[in-house]
């Protein structure tokens, strides 16, 4: 893995380093998200995500979100959307509200510059061309300089519902008008190998660009996925999965299986929860040290991985670098 792509980089607008390892927030699948939030923003120290489509509903105050030094606003198409991201245990049959661009537009301009906040662009329900994504974004992000802008770069067709590639490297010079690019985790591939292949040719075009832009995953708070993804270079990362499972020494778990395992067995389901999504933000914050550490030592034991996991991780890294030397 001595071509690894995990690097310290910058959001150039507000000089916040990566890597970046966001908690987020939403009510799709997580109805009290307010209480949640009342409960862990004073965690929440170093970053955040919320939806515009939940701070329009009234899920999320929009006086109470600036709790952390980097806040990320999504465009609200999460919820708006029936699908579901890779970390969903259940798929839920849920129904979204109404949501278009001018409610999401309407939103974005209640926000308040007290914290470094980033924008996602508006994620259209229909499929558009690169260049089409492109210039909508760009018309946005004009109206609200104050902010940095966060390109999510989507699908262009129905036919595999995934990333162009080629594409995306082809108008990198166009793409390098945002401060970051962001990516959902499941429309970078079928299979995590092929994710993290994508990921990978993407930064290398990048760096062989000149342009050092961060590459958000959107989705992705797996801790070994994290990992994989950042030695491809990718730089920041957020997902629901927090709220999911309990992280311990790097390995989501299931609430029951921490409970017995830590002796909380004896306290209610709720209570088990809440003392896991705080326990689970610390984890987080630990794996944005390791990163760190790796990135400054070159010293793999940073990371935090077996055996077995750096073994795996090599052989990934084997067949990406063996497929690049093809192209």
């Amino acid at each position: 893995m001595n071509n690894h792509q995990g690097k310290t980089r910058c959001i150039k607008k507000y000089e916040s380093s990566t890597p970046i390892l966001i908690p987020s927030f939403s009510s799709k699948g997580f109805p009290q998200v307010q209480e949640l939030h009342n409960f862990l923003k004073s965690k929440l120290t170093a970053a955040s995500l919320v939806s515009t489509y939940d701070l329009h509903y009234g899920y999320l105050l929009n006086d109470d979100i600036y709790e952390s030094d980097i806040l990320i606003v999504d465009s609200g198409g999460y919820e708006r959307n029936q699908e579901h991201d890779i970390s969903d245990i259940y798929n839920c049959l849920y129904f979204p509200k109404e949501w278009n661009e001018l409610l999401y537009e309407q939103q974005l301009k209640k926000l308040k510059p007290v914290t470094d906040i980033v924008i996602v662009n508006f994620d259209y329900p229909e499929f558009t061309p690169l260049e089409e994504q492109i210039t909508r974004a760009k018309s946005t992000f004009e109206k609200f300089r104050e902010y940095a802008t966060d390109f999510l770069c989507k699908p262009i067709s129905a036919d595999k519902a995934i990333i162009n590639v080629n594409d995306v490297i082809y108008k990198l010079a166009a793409l390098s008008i945002f401060d970051i690019i962001g990516f959902t985790e499941k429309e970078l591939g079928h299979s995590i190998f092929e994710r993290a292949n994508n990921i990978y040719r993407i930064r290398k075009a990048l760096t062989d660009a000149g342009l050092e832009i961060p590459i958000h995953i959107f989705g992705c708070l797996d801790p070994l996925s994290v990992i994989l993804y950042y030695l491809c270079g990718a730089d920041i990362f957020d997902g629901l999965s927090w709220l999911r499972f309990s992280i311990k020494n790097g390995a989501p778990t299931y609430m029951n299986h921490h409970a017995i395992s830590n002796g909380i067995w004896d306290k209610y389901d709720s209570e088990v929860k809440v003392i896991s999504y705080a326990e689970n933000l610390d984890e987080l914050s630990k794996l944005k040290e390791r990163l760190v550490k790796f990135t400054e030592s070159s010293d793999w034991s940073c990371l935090g991985i077996n055996e077995e996991e750096f073994e795996q991780l090599n052989r990934i890294f084997e067949m990406i670098e063996g497929l690049s030397d093809y192209e």
